[in-house]
């Protein structure tokens, strides 16, 4: 009998599922396998994760199922670790914790490019991503959560705290995102007795001079106006320097308070590209004009993490899932003419347009030249992408949850995100209070980079610094141990970098392992006497060995 050869297709979004669903169809299921790894069991249908996040529309809505996209393909959601251009195979680690290679005859590489917070100080620890499904979901109970507290908190100063939304990046995503977000908090307030429209703040931060850079100027000005009208900050011609538990810090010093923050920009290289033995340029994998990855025949590169020539513009094919699309169908034809012994043919697509909601049920769009703004834009952009929608299943279930929000309010009800207390990461500005004296005792923090004070706070005082610590040192176990309110206060004395252990970790813990548990009490007695009774100094641990 003869061996069945087998096509690998490494990723899961528009490109390679386009790829893989036409593979599938078009060659003898006797005679080829066709495979398709990705991490999720769905494909997301990235341009409504806005919607999901502003609850115009059910998580589910956005998540099309791949096996019932892909019935004749082999669906694999291990996590494929390396690619041998050489050998021919797609390494990945198997359910059982064991790696394993998989050869192939020809290898579609459709991987994307993964979420990177990290170039901002603070923003990995303290903002949203919108990426996946669950960072939708995510922002949204988060979004309703603030609302939540924002109506019983009586400080002012901390209630307009909570009814501050901040995004990060004013492209696609991030207008989307801000309307979305502006349209939740706004339409939901007339539900909550202490909370009306006026109240609610949502700043959209962008570093260049105007929204929306890939549109004409005239829709670029008609987004801005829009999103003032309807109540949206928009700072332009601003770089964010720093993100912090209170919110962003801008280049010039500004900052701009929020308890949300949402980031729609920076993004790196798939960890697979960057171990791909191709060339790449600025982390997309370079191809040739038929998407064959350089110098192989058997190796296809598609999507985001690919830098693709368009034949019809003699430019590198934009990382939008328009194109994606598009590269995928090229693809899966370019492998069916080269099994048959045709010359594939090079990748040529003019795209037909932009389309852009920008909330209060408003879009701008640019579509085959025309464009069109308000309301007809808008309409247009949900039928648009209502067709787009890659199964009839989710077609109707997007186009009911859109009828069900144009007549009833959105639903206030979210997936309650909260997850056990575990082991995190916090970043603070110099000069920012990490915990005041008197606030409820919830953490446990060690020091990793940058020195804190410590400052009893006395009534009519600026307060007196007792002492200061710096890294591998730790605080915040007194009140944790002795179940009470902080008896100091703890700031920052320069940028600081810290690990922060909730209360359920942070007791397991320490009665686990007797040796730190007979630590702390040891320093809690000798810090009391040597404070004479002074509750603040016994905050301070000494550095561990």
């Amino acid at each position: 009998m003869t061996q069945r050869k087998r096509i690998v297709v490494v990723g899961g979004g528009f490109a390679g599922v386009r790829c893989a669903r036409i593979l599938s169809k078009k060659l003898s299921r006797r005679e080829w396998d066709v495979v398709i790894f990705n991490r999720e069991n769905h494909m997301v249908f990235h341009p409504m994760l806005a919607e999901v996040a502003g609850g115009s529309l059910a998580a589910d809505a956005v998540a099309a199922p791949l096996r019932q996209m892909l019935p004749r393909v082999h669906c694999r959601t291990e996590a494929v670790t390396s690619v041998d251009l050489e050998r021919k195979t797609v390494s990945y680690v198997g359910f059982d914790g064991r790696a394993h290679d998989l050869p192939y005859d020809h290898v579609v590489l459709s991987c994307g490019s993964d979420v990177n917070l990290s170039r901002v100080p603070g923003m990995a620890d303290h903002a949203f991503p919108l990426k996946t499904v669950g960072d939708a979901v995510q922002l949204r109970a988060h979004a309703m959560q603030m609302l939540e507290r924002a109506e019983v908190c009586d400080d002012e100063e901390t209630r307009a705290w909570h009814l501050s939304f901040v995004v990060v990046g004013g492209g696609f995503s991030g207008v989307e995102t801000a309307g979305e977000l502006n349209d939740l908090a706004r339409g939901s307030s007339k539900f909550f007795q202490n909370i009306r429209p006026d109240d609610i703040r949502v700043a959209l931060i962008h570093s260049r001079d105007e929204l929306l850079p890939e549109i004409s100027p005239s829709l670029r000005a008609f987004t801005r106006r829009k999103m003032e009208k309807a109540g949206v900050q928009v700072i332009l011609q601003s770089r964010v320097a720093a993100a912090t538990p209170r919110g962003v810090v801008l280049k010039d010093g500004t900052t701009v308070d929020g308890a949300t923050i949402v980031c729609t920009i920076g993004t790196s290289p798939s960890p697979l590209v960057r171990s791909l033995a191709a060339e790449t340029e600025k982390g997309r994998i370079l191809t040739d004009a038929f998407m064959h990855v350089r110098g192989y025949d058997d190796a296809w590169a598609i999507g985001d993490c690919a830098l693709i020539e368009n034949a019809a513009t003699d430019s590198p094919a934009p990382p939008t899932g328009q194109f994606a699309d598009r590269e995928g169908r090229q693809c899966a034809a370019n492998i069916l003419r080269t099994l048959r012994g045709v010359e594939p043919q090079p990748f040529r697509f003019k795209p037909l347009g932009q389309l852009c909601a920008i909330g209060a049920h408003s879009a701008v769009a640019e579509i085959m030249g025309m464009r069109i703004s308000g309301f007809p834009a808008w309409f247009l952009w949900r039928t648009i992408y209502l067709m787009k929608l890659p199964s009839f299943s989710r077609k109707i279930k997007v186009g009911f949850d859109w009828a069900w929000e144009l007549v009833f309010s959105r639903d206030l009800s979210h997936l309650k995100t909260d997850t056990t207390s575990r082991v995190s990461k916090a970043y603070f500005r110099a000069g920012d209070w990490i915990f005041r004296q008197g606030d409820p005792a919830a953490e446990f923090y060690v020091i990793e980079t940058g020195t804190v004070e410590i400052v009893k706070e006395d009534s009519g005082s600026a307060g007196e610094v007792i002492a200061e610590l710096g890294p591998g040192e730790f605080f915040g176990e007194m009140a944790l141990l002795s179940d009470r309110p902080r008896n100091a206060g703890v700031r920052a004395a320069t940028d600081v970098e810290v690990t922060t252990m909730g209360r359920q970790v942070f007791e397991q813990v320490s009665s686990a392992l007797t040796p730190l548990a007979d630590l702390l009490k040891d320093t809690m007695a000798k810090r009391g006497q040597e404070t004479r009774g002074s509750q603040a100094s016994s905050e301070r641990v000494p550095k561990t060995r």
